[in-house]
Order: C-alpha cells, then structure tokens, then sequence
C-alpha cells in the first residue's frame, strides 16, 4: 500500500507528457513553457523538501501520506478547470506540494513496517514507484486522452488518488503512530542544521538532482520528440515511452538486489551516472535511425534504475542520528527536484535557441561526470563510516 501511494503519485507526473501536445494545442503553450508544465510539479520541491521531513515527524508519516494524496486529488481536479497557463502552473504546484508530502513521509512509514534485515529490498521496492506510475499513466492516457481529451486524464487521476487515499486509510488505521519528537520547534531547525552539516545527506542529494536532471529532461521530452519531430503516433509513443520507463523500475529491483548482497553503495550510483552520460549522446545525434537512439534511450534508462534505489536505501544508514532520517528524505526528495524543476526547461530553452535537440549532450554528459564524482566521494564516505 505504501508503494501504491507512491505509484499513484507519481501518476501526476507521468500524465503530463503524454498530454503536452493536447495541453500545447488547447492553451496555446510554447515550447518552454510546455517544460515548466513537466517542472512546475516539483518546484516546490527544491524549496522545502528538508522542512517537509521535519514536519513528518510532528505530524506523524502515515497522516503526512495522507494528507499529500488529498491535496493531490484537489489540484488535479482544479487543474482541469484552467484556460490558461497561469492556473494550470499554479495548479501543478500544489500537486507538488502533496506528492512531496507523500515520497517524503513514505520511507519513514516503510522504515516502521519493514523487518531490518530486508530493508535494502524493501527500498529497491519503493524506488520502483516512479517508473512504474510514469509507466502505467502513459499506457492509460491514450485511452483517457482519445475521447475525453486532457482534462478528462485530470479528472480520472483526482478520482483514482482520493479513492485511492481512502483505501490507504482503511488499511493502515491500525497502526500505531510513531512518537513525537520532544522540545520545541527550534529542535526541528537544528535537525536541520545537523543534517546538513554532515557530509553524507547533501552528497546523497546532489546526486539525485544529477540523475533527475538528465532522466526527466530524456523521458519528459520523449514522447513530444517522437511525436512531433518523428512523425510518431501518439499510441505508438506511449507504448514505447512506457516500456522504457519500465526498465527503469527493474534497474530499481536490480540495485537493491545487489546492495542486499554486499555491493557497495557507490557502485551502482557510479555505474548508473556514467551509463547515463554516455547514452545521451547517441540519444541527441541526429545522424542516427531512431531505431538505435531508442536503443540508447532503453540502456540509458534502464541503468539509470539502479541510482534512485540505492540512493533512497541510503538515508537512514547516512542519517547522522537514527531520528533524523526522515530530515534526510526530506533533502533527497529536495535534491531530486531541483533537477526536474530546472533541467527541462534549461534543455527546452537551450533546443529553442539553437533550432533542435542535438546539444542537449552538453549539458546531460556534464550531469553524468558530477554523478560519478560524487559516487567516488560516496565511496569515501562508506570507508570512513565502516572503519
């Protein structure tokens, strides 16, 4: 159910793509601004990840999951009432304010419920629920899309995330909430302060936002790319879209797999960094069939899979005290968002002013290269802690 949650939140973001040719058509959006419709759910993200995780601890996780599917049921069904950009951005941004309050507070609950021995399984689990809500939602939007267009796709996900939420509160009321954290709000701040002064959450952190920039901006501009420039059926796209988001989650069951055996942390976060960087060029040349670029796309996101899960898995095992782990969620969810905030608008405006998508590289091989250095630095940071 806790990894339901995150699937039907993350239902939120993988509506959009799919959508923006109907969304670009009907409210007459550029190309950039089509990107800030992808970003703008995680904006708020970027700003007070950290602080949702220490709210998690006042309000309790299970009742923060909650509260999140709630309020994400509202924004979609208000979205689909916007006639301009404005309110549909505005729109967007509360949906990010409750699908963060959900992935922020879900580990914390999956901590609780979950046996110590298989945590590292239990992650590789809970880092599939974003493939696999982009995945599902691109499958059943052309069914949505074809007779009830996109704001009818709006309407069914505010449907399916309250009854969804309700069914979540039935199954969990009998768990007992976790204790308050004693003293005063200023013990949140310095929670905080704690958690950032030590060296392992902001590393963690800054290597989410590397592999968010790069996957979002490839899989957020997919289906548009095949669509607009590849002459592609919007089925057909979906279709391919979904299958390579879907790898993403096997790489996600592939890494706590491996970590549950004794892999290092560091390698598969290396290993999905460089894959990445190096995929994203054979993604944007131009001179080659879409054939083998999908091929890349497939590789590129398939590796990429093992980084989310082991990153996730790591927060508590980093966290410089076993409480404030759900601080550290907080900051990594912070950190994936500032990639998707800003990475597919930056790409958008950078294809917009040199007339296609051939330097995108430029910018998505650097994010690699920052990936695998900070694995290296993760991997330091493992030896110090064990020795």
């Amino acid at each position: 159910m806790i990894v339901g949650a995150g699937v039907v939140s993350a239902f939120q973001i993988g509506k959009a793509p799919i959508a923006l040719p109907d969304i670009r058509l009907d409210l007459g959006l550029g190309l950039v601004a089509a990107g800030w419709v992808l970003s703008m759910f995680n904006l708020i993200g970027v700003a007070v990840g950290a602080a949702v995780g220490m709210l998690t601890r006042r309000v309790g996780d299970r009742r923060m999951i909650l509260a999140g599917l709630t309020l994400l049921a509202a924004a979609s069904l208000a979205g689909s009432t916007a006639d301009s950009a404005a309110p549909l951005l505005a729109a967007r941004f509360v949906e990010g304010m409750g699908f963060l309050m959900v992935v922020v507070a879900a580990p914390a609950l999956i901590v609780r419920v979950a046996a110590a021995r298989e945590l590292k399984l239990a992650f590789g689990g809970w880092g599939t629920y974003m493939p696999v809500g982009q995945a599902t939602m691109l499958l059943v939007s052309p069914l949505i899309l074809l007779p009830f267009g996109w704001r009818g796709l709006w309407v069914a996900n505010a449907i399916l995330v309250a009854g969804f939420a309700a069914g979540l509160a039935l199954a969990t009321r009998h768990l007992p909430r976790p204790a308050a954290p004693a003293g005063p709000p200023g013990h949140l701040l310095r929670d905080l302060r704690d958690t950032l002064a030590a060296p392992g959450p902001p590393v963690l952190a800054l290597t989410f936002t590397s592999y968010t920039l790069s996957y979002f901006v490839v899989m957020g501009f997919l289906p548009v790319v095949m669509i607009e420039d590849e002459g592609i059926t919007r089925t057909s796209a979906a279709l391919l879209t979904a299958f390579a988001i879907a790898l993403n989650a096997i790489g996600n069951l592939a890494a706590g797999a491996l970590l549950h055996r004794g892999v290092p942390r560091w390698v598969p976060v290396a290993a999905a960094s460089a894959a990445m960087a190096g995929c994203t060029i054979g993604i944007y040349a131009d001179a080659l069939p879409f054939a083998l670029r999908y091929g890349f796309i497939l590789v590129f996101s398939g590796m990429g899979g093992m980084l989310p899960a082991t990153v996730l898995g790591a927060a508590a095992a980093f966290a410089p005290k076993p409480h404030l782990a759900p601080t550290v969620n907080g900051l990594l969810v912070q950190g994936s968002n500032l990639g998707q905030a800003f990475g597919p608008p930056a790409i958008a405006a950078l294809a917009v002013a040199v007339g296609n998508w051939r330097w995108s590289p430029l910018v998505l091989v650097a994010a690699g290269v920052v990936g695998v250095a900070l694995a290296l630095v993760l991997r330091a940071l493992e030896r110090r802690r064990d020795e």
